[in-house]
C-alpha cells in the first residue's frame, strides 16, 4: 500500500493542473458538507453542555381535557414535584428573562436565566469559580441580588479574577457576582446562551413585558413561570416514570382543585433549542438538519461525478500504459488498487482543503448571526473529534463515489487493442449505444438543476420577504426602543419619562410626529389577546362557533399613543383616533380595532360602538371595551398566516408597558445625514433622563431590514444559492472538461474529416450536437428532480409555489447558457484545427 501512495502522489504531482482542479473540485464539495454538518452537528447531534443527558427529562403540564394545550409551573407546584415525586433523584426549575445588563445610560439587553437553587447541580456542571446559589436564596421574596456570569462574560474582561465578588448591574440594580460558568457551557440549549443566570428569588424584580403575559408572583400558585427539568433516578427511565407522575398530578388536583383543575404531568427529552411549556415547539426545526444535509451531499455527488468524469478522461489517456502493466502480468485488482489509491490521495488533500473552506464558512454564518440575538452564541471555532471523523468520512465517501466506478472501467482492458491505440485515437467504447457519450455528465446537469431551482425559489422567496408590505406608511421615520425598567425604574416614574421625551422629541426641527408603542411589526417581542363580544355567557364546557355564541379571537395586542395612526401612516377608516387624555391618563375603556377583526366578531354589521371583551383573563374579566375606530390592517410578522388574525389598540396609558418604541417621523430626511439625525434624537434622550438606556436607533426601513424572521429567508437563500453556485460551477466545468479532452483525444479523427472536406461548421455542429444531447438529456432528468425538490421544501417557502414558473425558468435557462457555453468553447477551437497538423498527431 506504501508503494501505491508514493506511486500515486508521483502520478498527481506529474500533472500539476489536473491535480489542482481535481483537488478545488473535492475542497469545494467536502467543504459544503463539513460547514453543513459542523452546524447541525453542534444543533442536534453534538453532546450537551451537561452531564450524562439520558438520564434528563423536561417535566410538562399539560390539559387533561385539551392534551394540545400546556402551560408553566409555579414556584409552590414545582417544589411539590421535586418533594413528592418517586421518579427523580432531583429536579429544578428555571426560566429565561430579558434583562438590561451594564451601567445607566450604557445599558444592553440580554438574557438571564432565572433558576432554582440546585440548577447546576442537577446538570451536573461544577463552576469554573465561585460558588452556585444557596438554597435561602431561591425563596420567592428573598430578592438575594447574587448572580453567576458566563464564561464568555469573565473572558470579555480578560479573565480578570477580580470579576469574582465585583457587582454589576441588572435592571439599574447592583448584584453581586458569586460564580462563573465553565467554558462552552450553554445551559440547556446548543449554542444559544443566557449571559448571566439569576435566583429565583429576583424573577418577579427582573420579569418584564416580554416575560410572560402571567401577572402573578413567584409564590402563587395560580402563577405558571417556570419550567421544570429532572434528573431519573438509576434504572428509570421516562416510560416507568409516566404512571408516577399521573398519580402525583392527581394528587395535586386534589389538594389545589382550583389551580391544578385537569392538569397532569408528562415528560419528553430536554429541547436542544427552545425553552418552552410545549413538548412540541422545536419540531418544525428538525426537519432542516436531513434537508440542509441532504442538499450538500448532492453538491458533494455533483463534485465526485466531475471527478469521476475528469478521471475516465484521464484513464484514457492511460489505457496503453494500463495495458502494457497487465501484459506484464499485473493483476486487474493491481491496478484498481493503484486507481483507487491515487482517488484517496486526492481526496484526503480535497479533504483538507474542505475542511479549513467549511470551518470559515460555519464561522461566517455564526457570525452573522451574532447580531440579531440577545444571547450569547456559544460557538467553538476550529476542528473537533466529529468534524474531522465527518471530514474524513467524507473523504472515504468521495473516493468510492469518484474513484471506484472509473478505476473498475479502466482496468477492463482490451490488451491488443489498447497497446495498438494511437495518442490521437478517443476509442471510447460504449455497451448501450443509445446512451449520451457521456452519462455522468448527464446526471450531474440534472443534479444541478435540481439545486439551481432550489436556489431560486429561495431567492425568489426573500426578495418577497424584502418587500413585504408591513402596512404602516411611517414616511421618513426613526425608530428609538428604550426600557426605563432596565434602568430600574418603576411604570408611575417610567410612565411620565415616556410622556417628556415624547414632548422632547415632538420640539425638535424638522419633526412632524411622534408616537409612542408597545410593539412594532417585526420586532423581538409581540403581544396577542383573544378577544370576544362582551356581554354573553357561556358554560366552561360550551364549544362556540359565531361570534354570537361567544366564540373568541386571537388578535395582535398592542398599546399606542394618541397620533400613533397618522404617525405611522394608518388612516383611521371609520371612527375615531384616540385622544390626547386617552392616550396619557386612566379612563374609560376604549379601543380601535383593523378590519379583520371587525368582520370576524361583527361580520353583517358595524362594530363602531360595540363593546369587546378579552376571554379568559381573570384580571380583565368584567372589564368591557368600547370599539371607536377602524384601521386598516397591519402584517406583525413574516410568518403570518394568509388569512390576518386581526388586531386590537389600546391607550396607552391602559396598556402601559415599559419596553416600548418611540416612531418619530420627519418631515423629510436628507440623503448621508442618517448619523446626524441619530445624534440629535440621542441628545434628546439624554437631555430627558441621561440613565434611560437607548436599545435601539434606526430608521424603520433598516428596522424592516434588519428583522431575524428576514435574516432567516435570506440565510436559506444564501445557502442554497451557494449549493446552487457551486452545483452549476462544477456542471459547467465539467462537460467543458470533458469536451475539451474529447476534442484533444479527436484531434486526428477531427483532421482526418477536414481532410476529406469537412468543413469547420460542420465540426462545430458535431461537436455542439454532442454536448446538446448530454444537455438536453440532463435537463430533461433535472426539471424531474427540480419539481421533487420544490415539493420538498414547498413547507419552508416564502410565498413562492413549489412550481413556481420564474424561478423554474431562470434556472433552465441559466444552465442550459452556461453548459452551451462551455460546449461552444472546445467546438469552436476544434474548428481551428490544421489536418496536415493533426494527421501527424501521435
Amino acid at each position: 500500500m506504501i508503494h501505491d501512495f508514493r506511486f500515486a502522489f508521483r502520478q498527481l504531482i506529474k500533472a500539476p493542473g489536473f491535480t489542482f482542479a481535481a483537488v478545488l473540485v473535492l475542497a469545494l464539495g467536502i467543504g459544503a458538507n463539513t460547514a453543513v454538518f459542523s452546524l447541525v452537528n453542534t444543533l442536534f447531534f453534538a453532546p450537551p453542555t451537561y452531564a450524562k443527558p439520558h438520564e434528563m427529562v423536561q417535566v410538562f403540564s399539560q390539559d387533561k381535557k385539551d392534551p394540545k394545550k400546556f402551560r408553566g409551573f409555579s414556584y409552590p407546584t414545582y417544589r411539590d414535584i421535586r418533594e413528592q415525586n418517586t421518579v427523580f433523584s432531583d429536579a429544578m426549575a428555571f426560566n429565561l428573562a430579558l434583562i438590561g445588563l451594564g451601567q445607566k445610560g450604557d445599558t444592553r439587553r440580554t438574557f438571564a436565566a432565572v433558576v432554582s437553587s440546585n440548577y447546576f447541580s442537577v446538570l451536573g456542571v461544577p463552576l469554573a469559580r465561585g460558588r452556585a446559589f444557596l438554597p435561602e436564596e431561591e425563596t420567592p421574596g428573598r430578592n438575594a441580588p447574587v448572580a453567576i456570569v458566563s464564561y464568555s462574560y469573565w473572558q470579555k474582561r480578560n479573565l480578570d479574577p477580580t470579576v469574582l465578588d465585583s457587582q454589576v448591574l441588572i435592571n439599574g440594580r447592583p448584584f453581586t457576582i458569586v460564580g462563573i460558568t465553565p467554558r462552552g457551557f450553554a445551559g440547556t440549549l446548543q449554542i444559544l446562551s443566557p449571559e448571566v443566570w439569576l435566583p429565583i428569588s429576583v424573577y418577579d424584580q427582573v420579569a418584564n413585558d416580554f416575560g410572560s403575559k402571567d401577572k402573578t408572583t413567584m409564590d402563587d400558585r395560580n402563577g405558571t413561570q417556570l419550567r421544570i427539568i429532572g434528573r431519573l433516578k438509576a434504572g428509570v427511565t421516562a416510560a416507568a416514570a409516566k404512571p408516577a407522575l399521573e398519580g402525583l398530578a392527581a394528587n395535586l388536583e386534589k389538594a389545589y382543585p382550583v389551580e391544578q383543575k385537569n392538569q397532569t404531568f408528562i415528560t419528553a427529552p430536554v429541547s436542544r433549542i427552545a425553552v418552552s411549556t410545549n413538548p412540541a415547539a422545536a419540531s418544525g426545526v428538525k426537519p432542516i438538519a436531513p434537508l440542509l444535509l441532504g442538499m450538500a451531499v448532492v453538491v458533494l455527488l455533483v463534485a465526485c461525478l466531475n471527478l469521476a468524469n475528469m478521471l475516465l478522461a484521464r484513464g484514457t489517456a492511460r489505457r496503453k500504459e494500463i495495458a502494457i502493466r497487465l501484459a506484464l502480468g499485473g493483476s486487474r485488482w493491481r491496478i484498481v488498487r493503484q486507481l483507487l489509491s491515487e482517488g484517496f490521495v486526492l481526496a484526503l488533500l480535497g479533504g483538507v482543503g474542505g475542511l479549513v473552506l467549511g470551518l470559515w464558512s460555519s464561522d461566517l454564518l455564526i457570525g452573522s448571526m451574532r447580531k440579531f440575538m440577545p444571547f450569547e452564541i456559544v460557538w467553538s471555532t476550529g476542528a473537533n473529534p466529529a468534524i474531522l471523523a465527518a471530514a474524513f468520512g467524507f473523504c472515504l465517501l468521495g473516493t468510492l463515489m469518484f474513484a471506484l466506478g472509473p478505476a473498475l472501467k479502466i482496468s477492463r482492458s482490451a490488451v491488443i487493442t489498447d497497446l495498438k491505440e494511437h495518442a490521437g485515437e478517443d476509442a471510447m467504447r460504449r455497451r448501450w449505444k443509445f446512451l449520451p457519450r457521456n452519462p455522468l455528465v448527464v446526471v450531474q446537469i440534472a443534479f444541478s438543476l435540481a439545486l439551481l431551482t432550489a436556489a431560486a425559489l429561495f431567492v425568489r422567496g426573500a426578495g418577497k420577504a424584502a418587500s413585504v408590505d408591513s402596512g404602516l406608511k411611517p414616511g421618513a421615520s426613526y425608530l428609538l426602543e428604550v426600557d426605563a425598567s432596565l434602568a430600574g425604574y418603576e411604570p408611575k416614574r417610567a410612565q411620565e419619562l415616556y410622556q417628556n421625551l415624547n414632548a422632547r422629541l415632538a420640539a425638535l426641527p424638522g419633526i412632524e410626529q411622534v408616537s409612542i408603542s408597545a410593539t412594532v411589526p417585526f420586532g423581538i417581542t409581540s403581544s396577542d389577546k383573544n378577544v370576544q363580544r362582551a356581554g354573553i355567557s357561556r358554560g366552561p364546557e360550551a364549544k362556540p362557533s359565531t361570534a354570537a355564541e361567544g366564540l373568541a379571537f386571537k388578535a395582535a395586542w398592542n398599546s399606542v399613543g394618541a397620533n400613533y395612526f397618522s404617525t405611522v401612516g394608518l388612516p383611521v377608516l371609520r371612527g375615531r383616533a384616540f385622544t390626547e387624555a386617552e392616550a396619557t391618563q386612566p379612563g374609560p375603556s376604549v379601543a380601535i380595532i383593523d378590519e379583520p377583526l371587525a368582520k370576524k366578531l361583527w361580520p353583517n354589521g358595524d362594530a363602531i360602538g360595540q363593546r369587546v371583551q378579552y376571554a379568559a383573563e381573570k384580571e380583565h374579566q368584567d372589564e368591557t371595551i368600547e370599539i371607536i375606530g377602524i384601521v386598516p390592517v397591519t402584517r406583525h410578522d413574516l410568518f403570518a398566516s394568509e388569512e390576518p388574525d386581526g388586531s386590537i389598540y389600546v391607550p396607552f396609558a391602559r396598556g402601559f408597558q415599559s419596553d416600548v418604541s418611540f416612531f418619530v417621523r420627519f418631515r423629510s430626511l436628507t440623503p448621508g445625514t442618517e448619523a446626524i439625525t441619530a445624534d440629535s434624537l440621542r441628545r434628546a434622550v439624554r437631555e430627558v433622563d441621561p440613565s434611560l438606556p437607548i436599545i435601539s436607533l434606526q430608521t424603520f426601513a433598516q428596522f424592516l431590514d434588519s428583522n431575524l424572521d428576514l435574516w432567516l429567508v435570506r440565510a436559506g437563500a444564501a445557502m442554497f444559492s451557494i449549493f446552487g453556485g457551486l452545483a452549476l460551477g462544477l456542471a459547467v466545468v465539467g462537460l467543458y472538461g470533458v469536451k475539451a479532452y474529447s476534442v484533444a483525444r479527436r484531434t486526428r479523427e477531427i483532421g482526418i474529416r477536414m481532410a476529406l472536406g469537412a468543413q469547420p461548421g460542420n465540426v462545430l455542429r458535431l461537436i455542439m450536437g454532442e454536448g446538446s444531447v448530454m444537455l438536453f438529456a440532463g435537463l430533461a432528468l433535472g426539471l424531474l428532480l427540480a419539481a421533487a425538490t420544490g415539493k420538498i421544501l414547498s413547507g419552508i417557502l416564502f410565498e413562492v409555489g413549489a412550481f413556481d414558473p420564474p424561478a423554474f425558468a431562470s434556472a433552465f435557462v441559466v444552465l442550459a447558457a452556461a453548459t452551451l457555453l462551455a460546449t461552444w468553447l472546445p467546438a469552436r477551437r476544434a474548428t481551428r484545427i490544421n489536418p496536415m497538423v493533426a494527421l501527424r498527431t501521435e
